[in-house]
């Protein structure tokens, strides 16, 4: 059998998954992060709209 010289060796596959493994972490706090501010927009932005909706209709007199 013939070795490849850039053949990884089990110590830098190892490395490999520790890093994709924290990548994977960042990513996902991210991805919550990011839904959380989507979350907090949309409620905010419906009731900006209801608000905004009722005083357009008369009903809330600035």
């Amino acid at each position: 059998m013939i070795k490849v010289l850039d053949d990884p060796g089990y110590t830098e596959l190892q490395e490999e998954n520790t890093w994709l493994r924290g990548s994977l972490r960042e990513a996902r706090r991210g991805q919550d992060s990011a839904e959380r501010i989507a979350l907090m927009c949309m409620v905010l932005f419906s009731i900006a709209g209801t608000l905004l909706a009722l005083t357009w209709s008369g009903m809330i007199v600035v």
